[in-house]
């Protein structure tokens, strides 16, 4: 098989992190001394990772995106929680004398409206913040 410039393009980062075998680097080894212009340009490759701190670790920013989604999640959970609560709130009612009465429409109909548009403003954040967390 021979070895093109586009696999050793795509094994670079990892051999300049130094998280290659040791037979693959020295392909690339044997490769660069074979082509000194792809030599001279992974050079320079290599002092730009260098000056931007190398290749970022793949498993810490698995994490990060893992917590990050939990957080989502779980900030979802509780506004669905608190959109549930403001959304029932306008319509608790009991009964007495064999009927249902309706104490915040019927005692405070501006406080069950702005309840109720609380809810839906929740909703609304929870559905949001849950299309955050698909991403």
């Amino acid at each position: 098989m021979t070895v093109t410039r586009d696999v050793v393009l795509d094994l670079l980062p990892l051999y300049f992190a130094g998280q290659v075998s040791a037979d693959t680097r020295k392909l690339v080894d044997e490769f660069l001394e074979t082509d000194p212009d792809f030599a001279r340009m992974s050079q320079r490759f290599d002092a730009v990772l260098k000056e931007r701190g190398g290749i970022p670790d793949a498993a810490a920013s698995e994490r990060r995106a893992f917590e990050r989604t939990r957080m989502l999640l779980r900030y979802r959970n509780q506004t669905i929680g608190v959109a549930t609560a403001f959304s029932l709130m306008p319509f608790a009612f009991g009964f007495h004398n064999g009927h249902i009465e309706w104490f915040l429409l019927r005692d405070k109909p501006t406080i069950a409206i702005a309840w109720a548009v609380t809810g839906i403003i929740c909703w609304v954040a929870a559905y949001v913040i849950g299309r955050r967390a698909a991403r």
